[in-house]
């Protein structure tokens, strides 16, 4: 099994987006968020929904 950890995103779309079209190309089982998902950036509402669609955990 492997585990893509991602952190800290504070509603930063672009960032978020990056991070995981690169998880894509490792081919992980699963993917977990450790916090700070929204805050700062501008765009907590796509961040949300984003890492709803791809199960982010």
């Amino acid at each position: 099994m492997k585990l893509a950890i991602i952190s800290d995103i504070h509603s930063n779309l672009e960032a978020l987006e990056a991070a995981l079209q690169d998880v894509k190309t490792q081919n992980v089982t699963a993917i977990y968020c450790t916090g700070d998902l929204v805050g700062y950036g501008a765009n907590p509402n796509e961040v949300i929904e984003l890492l709803w669609q791809n199960k982010v955990k």
